[in-house]
């Protein structure tokens, strides 16, 4: 694709991304700089478009996972942490997690990080290589491990 030709489909196409995002729950300032972002991406990738007529709906799904990625984030416990008494906060729940998962796999720990930080089946799927019901599977199984330790 031509730089004129994508300036002509982001002159048309960048309001229909924005009313994208705001259709999927995005306050209207955040879904004006994801759009933003989701074109420029497109912009640095164009190359890889196979189909010109389709740019529009291609930097909509470069949008909805940029928006999407926003939810990641590493696990942390909402719980108020202890204090000991040099006043320092001990995150107790974290400790206790880190120690359960220590007991996993390397493979397995993986797979429970990614689900508690929020990924989907699907997404962990495509990292792994495997069917997202195999991911789920796993991660049913690696629970069933953890509970049967907690109850010993």
């Amino acid at each position: 694709m031509r730089p004129n030709e994508y300036a002509q489909a982001f002159e048309n196409g960048f309001t229909a991304t924005r009313r994208f995002l705001q259709s999927r729950g995005a306050p209207p300032e955040e879904a004006e700089e994801i759009a933003q972002a989701a074109w420029v991406r497109g912009w640095e990738y164009r190359e890889q478009l196979r189909d010109p007529v389709l740019v529009g709906y291609w930097v909509n799904s470069i949008a909805k996972n940029l928006y999407r990625a926003r939810f990641r984030m590493p696990f942390s416990v909402p719980l108020e942490p202890v204090h000991d008494r040099a006043g320092s906060s001990i995150d107790v729940d974290a400790i206790e997690l880190n120690g359960l998962l220590r007991h996993c796999s390397h493979r397995d720990r993986a797979l429970m990080e990614m689900s508690l930080a929020g990924y989907t089946a699907e997404e962990i799927a495509k990292d792994a290589g495997i069917t997202a019901t195999g991911i789920r599977v796993r991660l049913l199984r690696v629970r069933q491990a953890l509970r049967r330790k907690i109850a010993a």
